[in-house]
């Protein structure tokens, strides 16, 4: 998933860090490189409290956060 995401969402995602939300066009930019809408859950979990709904906060998984930082430079080869 990481290899097909857009050069620009990688590195905000790699700004962002570990601890920041993930932002709604972020969610949809996994997705998209995940195969479509929807497709991505997995790659993000939920964050605290599951309702109410509106209030989720998404972070990346935790070794899906590190395979991004690790990638840092080069998205050859990684196969998260």
């Amino acid at each position: 998933m990481i290899s097909r995401l857009e050069a620009e969402d990688l590195a905000r995602l790699r700004e962002a860090g570990k601890e920041k939300p993930l932002e709604p066009a972020m969610i949809a930019a996994i997705d998209a490189a995940a195969g479509g809408p929807g497709e991505g859950r997995g790659y993000y979990v939920v964050s605290g409290s599951l309702y109410p709904v509106e209030a989720r906060d998404y972070h990346l998984r935790e070794d899906v956060a590190q395979a991004v930082l690790e990638a840092e430079g080069s998205s050859v080869g990684v196969t998260v």
